[in-house]
């Protein structure tokens, strides 16, 4: 039987003065900010970045014989505990984000420990486990974390999309496959992936330079034609576009859903995988039908190279 506890209501005097806290001060994550209009209520869950467990629920004192807690939940006691990774990291920068401690750092058997106050005045710990503590482990997971895996794997997928590029003779580069140019199965693949790998809903998002109506359609003909160094220019962006975006991913976010967007952060990339090695491998049996060369690609265990090597296996 598996069992989890999910949320630890805490409660508050108001809704966004609560999140601009946790999430700009203690860099939680905002899991859900949801209306309930049967109780007139917001359904507000964040948590610590990197967490994998219980959530904090931000619930908004809604009696006036709930007031008195906002503040005091525990009746002066430690309430809630914050585990870190880097004991000394997080606590130099809360002091810098004005956050008061009210007892100082303090080694003990279990750990690094100092007390905090959030901005009610509830009382928690901040602390690192040692080594070997039960604790130590259910705070800083050992294995890789999945998000690590994503940056690894994009990255190598990356690699291989540019080298396919790459090896499109300059002949083929314009020649119709499936009634469109090869280069306009390029742009679609990389477009897909620029667009839909963050947020597709993104109401900030920019189409290329380069773009036009309809030019990444494969069903639509286009008149404009793009050249290898518009389509190179156009994945250098993208690639350190995703390199960004994924340095600062983290698996709790994975399941969240960016604004305005009705795929969590996991589907969206699963789905650009999906797309993004359908079109490159139709790609690459243009070229094997029309020279016979077979573009390298890397697997999961080939390292990706540093210096000179061949395009082709």
């Amino acid at each position: 039987m598996t069992q989890a506890l999910v949320h630890i209501a805490l409660v508050v005097k108001d809704y966004d003065e609560a999140i601009d806290f946790y999430t700009k001060k203690l860099h939680f994550n905002l899991i859900e900010d949801t209306y309930q209009p049967e109780q007139d209520k917001r359904w507000v869950v964040v948590s610590p970045p990197g967490a994998y467990g219980t959530t904090v629920l931000l619930a908004k004192a809604s009696k006036p014989v709930q007031e008195p807690f906002i503040g005091n939940q525990a009746g002066g006691r430690v309430f809630l505990f914050l585990g870190t990774d880097d004991f000394y990291r997080d606590f130099e920068e809360m002091k810098q984000l004005g956050i008061t401690f009210i007892r100082e750092p303090k080694v003990q058997d279990y750990g690094i420990v100092a007390v905090f106050e959030d901005l009610y005045g509830n009382l928690w710990d901040l602390v690192q486990f040692h080594e070997g503590h039960p604790m130590a482990d259910r705070v800083v997971r050992k294995e890789t974390a999945l998000a690590d895996t994503i940056k690894d794997q994009t990255s190598r997928a990356l690699w291989e999309v540019k080298n396919v590029i790459d090896c499109v003779p300059d002949e083929l580069w314009n020649k119709e496959y499936c009634k469109m140019p090869c280069w306009k199965h390029i742009y679609h693949m990389l477009h897909s992936l620029d667009l839909w790998f963050i947020n597709p809903r993104d109401k900030e998002y920019g189409e290329p330079e380069i773009h036009e109506k309809d030019l990444n359609n494969l069903d639509a003909v286009s008149v404009k034609q793009l050249t290898r160094e518009e389509i190179n220019h156009y994945y250098e962006k993208i690639n350190r576009k995703l390199a960004d975006y994924l340095l600062k991913l983290t698996d709790d976010e994975l399941t969240c859903m960016p604004g305005d967007c009705e795929y969590n952060r996991f589907t969206l990339v699963l789905a650009q995988f999906r797309h993004l090695h359908t079109h490159m491998g139709m790609v690459m049996g243009f070229i094997i039908a029309d020279t016979g060369l077979w573009p390298r690609v890397l697997g999961l265990e080939n390292p990706v190279p540093t210096e000179e090597y061949s395009k082709y296996f």
